[in-house]
């Protein structure tokens, strides 16, 4: 199965997900969490997902995460662990 994608992601993609994690106040405790899944290479689902690290989910579809949503705004897709 493909990998979810965090190194080649298009420029424009990864100034959207940069700027929503500086406008949304993302906890740095939950940055780290970030940081040590990427590490862990997460398998990509089909279709839309999501995973929540706390002060904000990370939103995407297939092998690209697409933005970053903080508590009390409803993400897309299907949640993975």
């Amino acid at each position: 199965m493909p990998k979810i994608q965090f190194r080649n992601l298009p420029a424009e993609l990864r100034s959207h997900i940069l700027q929503r994690i500086d406008e949304r106040a993302i906890k740095f405790n939950d940055l780290v969490r970030l940081h040590q899944w990427v590490a862990s290479e997460p398998t990509a689902p089909d279709g839309n997902w999501y995973k929540d690290f706390g002060s904000f989910k990370l939103c995407g579809t297939g092998e690209f995460p697409k933005t970053v949503i903080t508590k009390g705004m409803t993400p897309f897709g299907d949640e993975i662990q």
